[in-house]
């Protein structure tokens, strides 16, 4: 207990006592003194109130998890204050529980809640596709997916306009002549410059100061942990700018949803940009339809937001992760090359359309995503009534997390597991061979909205990259941070690119 007091003493300082008072009546009005309920499945001890802190005080950590995982089998569960949580393990089980209706909601989360409030200023309480459920959320995610086709996703002209994109930066990396990059943001700008000219119709130069300073803010690393026990005290986003640790993270989403409002204002005194053939366009037709309601400003700031937060830094990340583990395995980046030499050549550039041919390539981006494992869990789900998992019974209300760190980790499912290995995803012949444990955007209904869109995204840039250049591991400042229970840290490192023949 006097762990958890510590805790939180560290978040509102002089003000614990009246912060203890208020957040014990809060539970109690609430009604969150349950334990554990019957039939519930086996995990940490939960007591009244405080759940399953006092053997977790700052919330579960990566370690606890995998030992979670490791002494229950494939369902095991804690909670934190009044909230249960269930951890689903096990590509079967997975897949099942997460196909249901009864478990495709999200829960009220603080990052939400907090880009909710900036967006609309309190207007609308759920906005976007992450935090929106139900109806509100079928109509926003088939609109989204309905018009990827009619932005030519998946055709060439998303595909061209993708690698003029690409071009450009290939030429900022020719140019440095081989000289140490330090990786950490080399690839933030080219991949939301991407996204920018499907959303909003334009790109910006890299030396445009206002989009520079938002593409930074994008990815600053930001405690919006919804397995912290802070996130789970009720209506704690209503003080969340009075909490310390939590200044940063909302100084840099106020900033992006800042510039986001900003850019939507301009586009709509933009007739070029209006008629054009981009997201914003068809959404703002969408709206003057008026034939539903919950198409509206709000809506779309949200949608957009979304789709950049889904789609720039998982795909950022995988990216600068894969040209450090190809530095480090240079046996796999000389059979990188050497597909992409005899299938591609060296007079055009790839193609998506070229990816069955490059089983060992396609293998590559898939081995960089499992070995990398960026979602340990997807974001948290909540049920929508009382069902059943595993043969347990699990309340209405009750959070599950999807264990992705097991699926992509365990050697039950892969050859190895723990070993960046592109054979992983080959069979004996050297072909490509789908493994039913990798979900790198999560499965089932909430699958991850942007995952074709990050797919060829993802796989233009690799080829195009290894087609041109070798990388060099220079200097690794710190190797990838696996530390965190939700997500993992790229790693921090330098990097020289030289040109191959094709860069001529």
């Amino acid at each position: 207990m006097s762990n958890i007091l510590a805790w939180v003493e560290g978040l509102v300082g002089p003000w614990l006592p009246t912060f203890l008072l208020v957040l014990f009546t809060t539970l109690l009005i609430l009604n969150v003194f349950e334990g554990r309920p019957k039939n519930f499945p086996p995990g940490m001890m939960i007591l009244p109130v405080v759940g399953s802190l006092l053997s977790m005080p700052f919330g579960p950590s990566v370690e606890m998890l995998r030992g979670l995982r490791k002494k229950y089998g494939d369902i095991a569960s804690f909670a934190i204050f009044g909230n249960r949580v269930v951890m689903v393990s096990g590509p079967k089980l997975i897949k099942e529980t997460f196909s249901s209706k009864s478990t495709a909601n999200h829960p009220d989360l603080l990052f939400g809640s907090a880009r909710n409030i900036m967006i609309t200023n309190g207007r609308t309480p759920n906005i976007g596709i992450i935090a929106t459920n139900g109806q509100l959320w079928q109509e926003q995610q088939r609109f989204f997916l309905r018009h990827l086709s009619g932005l030519g996703f998946g055709k060439s002209s998303y595909e061209s306009l993708t690698t003029d994109e690409i071009a450009e930066f290939i030429d900022v990396l020719v140019k440095e002549g081989g000289r140490p990059i330090e990786m950490s943001h080399l690839f933030h700008r080219s991949v939301i410059n991407v996204l920018w000219a499907l959303v909003m119709g334009k790109r910006y130069p890299y030396n445009h100061a206002r989009f520079n300073e938002m593409v930074e803010d994008f990815f600053v690393p930001a405690d919006f942990n919804p397995l912290s026990p802070d996130q789970h005290i009720p209506h704690i986003f209503k003080v969340i700018e009075y909490i310390p640790t939590h200044r940063n993270g909302l100084k840099s989403l106020k900033k992006v949803c800042s510039f986001i409002k900003e850019e939507i204002k301009e586009f709509m005194t933009n007739e070029e940009l209006k008629n054009g053939d981009n997201f914003t366009a068809l959404y703002l037709k969408e709206i003057e339809k008026k034939e539903n309601p919950n198409f509206n400003l709000d809506m779309m700031e949200g949608v957009i937001v979304d789709m950049f937060i889904a789609g720039m830094e998982p795909t950022s990340s995988t990216l600068t992760t894969a040209m450090y583990l190809l530095a480090k395995h240079p046996h796999v980046q000389r059979r990188v090359h050497e597909e992409l030499d005899e299938v591609v050549g060296k007079e055009r550039c790839p193609s998506f359309y070229d990816m069955e041919s490059l089983p060992y390539v396609q293998a590559t981006i898939q081995e960089v995503q499992r070995a990398f494992n960026l979602p340990k869990f997807s974001l948290p789900h909540i049920t929508n009534e009382d069902c059943k998992i595993g043969g347990y019974d699990i309340p209405k209300g009750t959070w599950l997390l999807t264990n992705l760190d097991d699926s992509h980790k365990n050697p039950e499912y892969w050859k190895n597991s723990n070993e960046f290995d592109p054979q992983n995803f080959l069979d004996e012949n050297g072909k490509y061979k789908w493994n039913n444990a990798f979900m790198p955007f999560g499965t089932g209904k909430r699958i991850c909205t942007g995952e074709q869109v990050a797919k060829q995204t993802l796989f233009l840039f690799f080829t195009h990259m290894m087609q041109k250049f070798n990388v060099t591991l220079v200097k690794e400042h710190s190797p990838i941070d696996d530390t965190s229970p939700l997500f993992t840290r790229p790693p921090r490192y330098t990097a020289s690119f030289t040109c191959r023949s094709t860069c001529d």
